[in-house]
Parts: C-alpha cells; structure tokens; sequence
C-alpha cells in the first residue's frame, strides 16, 4: 500500500512534528530533520518495538501488585503523551472481572481546567507535580509517558515520586533524556532524536499490550 500525502502549498505542524503536504509520495519530515518515507515507517516501527519487549512482563506484574493492594495508578504526558496516558486509562477501566477488582487509575493529563489554573497560577511545570501532592498517598504506581524524557512537568512529577516513596515507570523514546535515570522501572525505544511518531505509536501498542496480559491475569 502507498501512502501519498494530498499536495498543499504550504506546511502544517503538529504539536513538535512538522508535516511537510508538498506531493512528496508521502514523505513525513520531523521539526529536528528525521525523515522518514511512510513506505519505511511500518518497518522503523517494527524494529524498533522488539529491542524492550522483554522487559513488558516485569512492568505488568509491578502494575498488578499495585491493583491487587489497592494503591492508584496516576499517568501522565505531554502532547501525543497525553492522549497516550488517557487511552491507558481507558484501557485500564476495562479490565472487568466480575466485581472483584478495583482499578484506581487516573491520567493526571485529563482535566485541562485544573491544567490550566495550575499552569496559570502556578506553573506549567507544576502541573503533574501539584496534582500528586494533592491525590497520591505512598506506594502509589505514576506512569510517565514522554519520547524526550525532558518535558520539565514530568521530571518535577518523578522526583517528588522518589522522594515520597511512589513507585515510578516510564515509557521513554529517543535516549531516554533525564527521565532515564530518575525512575525506578522503564521501556525505552531507543530511537533518533526528534522520532516522536514511531516512538509515540509504540507507547500506545505497549499500554495495550499491558492491558491485554493485566487482563489474562484477572481472568
């Protein structure tokens, strides 16, 4: 299958991405200079998605002992990283075993009115960081999502989770960025820098993923 981009005369960005609508037979140019032919995307995905898929099984046993404790799982991210969190959230609310189990999970990334109070009075750098202060309790699960690993909102959410005894994963692409060395559990799909759409799209596959096995494991 061919993927061709329509011909506009001009360029349209998306959030950090620059999607170039020349008639380029469906070229996708990133803002840092990545590009790739939508002919080769699948494949970078492909190869990018089995170098940390072992690590899956750990991170959804660590996510299962925090559901059967009853401690909350708070997820966030920017951008594609915040559709990402609230589609795991989602997800996670669907895992159904009769009334037996509970699922306390939240993307700390829905509420843009108290996203934007807290980044208006606050900081926007505050704003994962201030929302846990006020609704997590010890032994907490936070899931970062972020193909950086520098977005400053999320490195503040991280070290408050270290210094109150909150379990941290992150989902990271690129090289990891400060993120990498801040938290307790990650998957890193270890891309070029400026990949965000193969490395967003595998965080997606992977919250689905995670809920599938969850899901076999209530069963």
């Amino acid at each position: 299958m061919k993927f061709v981009i329509q011909k506009w005369t001009n360029s349209i960005n998306i959030g950090r991405n620059k999607l170039n609508r020349e008639s380029i037979g469906g070229t996708v140019e990133y803002a840092e200079g990545v590009v790739l032919d939508s002919k080769l995307y699948f494949n970078k995905i492909q190869s990018l998605i089995l170098e940390q898929v072992l690590k899956l099984s750990l991170v959804v046993d660590i996510i299962h002992e925090c559901i059967l404790r009853k401690n909350s799982i708070w997820i966030m991210g920017n951008g594609g990283s915040a559709s990402t969190a609230e589609h795991f959230e989602t997800d996670l609310h669907f895992i159904k075993h009769g009334e037996k189990i509970r699922i306390g999970a939240q993307s700390l990334s829905s509420n843009s009115s108290l996203i934007t109070a807290i980044g208006n009075d606050i900081g926007f750098e505050e704003v994962f960081r201030h929302q846990l202060i006020r609704k997590s309790k010890k032994k907490d699960l936070v899931i970062l999502i972020s193909a950086s690993g520098n977005s400053q909102n999320l490195i503040n959410a991280a070290m408050f989770a270290k210094e109150n005894d909150l379990e941290t994963i992150a989902l990271l692409g690129f090289d990891g960025g400060k993120l990498l060395d801040l938290v307790d559990h990650h998957i890193l799909i270890k891309s070029e820098i400026g990949m965000y759409g193969p490395v967003e799209d595998i965080h997606l596959a992977i919250c689905h993923a995670i809920a599938s096995e969850l899901l076999d494991k209530f069963k």
